[in-house]
């Protein structure tokens, strides 16, 4: 079996998942790792070491519990400098019909890419969506079909250069090699989405703590990619400054006595708390609560759905719906307050096609991270990684790179 790792790099937590690749494809979950993030806020790193000790402390505890050590991994990246375009690539097969190869779709994919470049990002994906071959329209796979001119619009997703090479830094730092860099919401989709969704048109939302991440699937493809820098710890803070209690207070408010939709609480349920600077406890009606979760997701979807609008596309185009993954998931009434806001039938994804430790991150909040040991199987449009994303072999012979992962593994013991 091949050995594969991921590391979620999340503002709230940091997940990293070990698993072993069978013959079949399947991935067996092996090894989960779990520390609370430092030194990271929004995408971004603000302290270098301190993400980076983090970063190693989750890896550490997977390799603990699978009883493998990992050099490489594949990581999420996402933050303010996400953007997304569609570019129409075309090339010549040739003057007269040939078969198609694949090096004349990574000519297209290359001309494309070469569109989408701007001074100060870095494009992580480029996603072939919509193959035209001469006038044959709606071609899935034009590989071994017989034509001369190739078109083909591409899904380009890119990301500040310095955000990315940043978080790079982080994951080099802590020991690892970042072998490949998949944008959250899409690695997020491959973990929670079906394909007949993907086909019916979708609209995937991962809202974590810092980050709301998003994808418009149409026609089996992603169209529209993006990120709002709002999430679960605004709301937090919300529920902090509305009740006069401290940012772990509020937390836990929000996870045990949170509802998303205001429509759901009867209104003689009540709760307590205890203010900053209060002696005794007050008693809090249920649905001021309520009202002010929904006040802030109604804001965030806002935000999200003008994104889509000035991208040039529609809500209404997602026939079968929302579906919304990441920690905020777990927040009750999220179902019944998507469906009410955007009048589309709406889900909680979990992650899917498990084997092993399933029954650990067989929630919401693993989305990403389950996803991305999904793209070190199947990369689909990853723009740099590498042929076998990560690997572990107990023979090596003894050789300058040996010695440097030697030397990695030492360092990560100490940090």
């Amino acid at each position: 079996m091949r050995t594969v790792a991921s590391i979620d790099i999340g503002t709230e937590k940091i997940v990293a998942l070990i698993g072993e690749v069978d013959s079949y494809g399947d991935i067996h979950i092996i090894g989960v790792g779990e520390t609370k993030s430092r030194g990271i806020d929004k995408g971004t790193i603000t302290r270098l070491g301190v993400a980076a000790r983090a970063i190693a402390t989750a890896v550490r505890e997977a390799e603990e519990m699978s009883g493998q050590k990992v050099s490489e991994v594949v990581i999420n990246i996402s933050g303010r400098g996400l953007r997304s375009q569609n570019e129409l690539g075309s090339t010549s097969v040739s003057p007269s019909p040939v078969e198609v190869a694949e090096e004349h779709i990574k000519r297209l994919i290359d001309m494309s890419i070469a569109k989408g470049k701007e001074d100060g990002f870095e494009i992580i994906h480029a996603i072939p969506r919509k193959y035209t071959l001469d006038d044959q329209e709606g071609i899935e796979d034009p590989v071994g079909l017989i034509g001369s001119k190739l078109t083909a619009q591409v899904h380009i997703v890119k990301i500040s250069a310095s955000s990315s090479m940043n978080l790079e830094k982080a994951v080099t730092s802590a020991g690892f090699e970042p072998v490949s860099k998949v944008v959250s919401a899409l690695a997020s989709a491959k973990a929670v989405l079906k394909e007949e969704e993907k086909e019916d048109g979708v609209l995937l939302i991962d809202m974590g703590a810092g980050l709301t991440d998003f994808v418009l699937f149409l026609e089996g493809h992603p169209v529209v990619t993006g990120s709002v820098p709002y999430a679960g710890s605004v709301i937090t803070k919300d529920i902090s400054s509305f009740m006069k209690v401290d940012q772990e207070e509020a937390e836990r408010i929000k996870k045990e006595e949170g509802v998303a939709l205001v429509d759901l609480v009867k209104e003689e349920e009540v709760f307590k708390i205890k203010p900053r600077g209060e002696t005794r406890e007050l008693t809090i009606e249920k649905f001021k609560l309520a009202e002010v979760i929904q006040v802030r997701l109604e804001e965030i979807m806002e935000k999200v759905i003008a994104y889509i609008e000035e991208a040039g596309f529609k809500l209404d185009m997602a026939n079968a719906g929302v579906v919304i993954t990441g920690g905020c998931a777990n927040l009750k009434g999220i179902k019944e307050f998507l469906e009410r806001f955007t009048d589309l039938p709406a889900r909680v994804g979990v992650p899917t096609g498990l084997i092993g430790l399933k029954e650990k991150i067989e929630d919401p909040k693993y989305a990403t991270a389950v996803g991305l040991l999904k793209f070190s199987v199947l990369p689909e449009g990853a723009v740099s990684e590498k042929k076998h994303a990560v690997s572990h072999n107990n023979s090596k012979p003894i050789s300058i790179r040996y010695i440097m992962e030697k030397l990695k593994e030492f360092f990560r013991e100490i940090l």
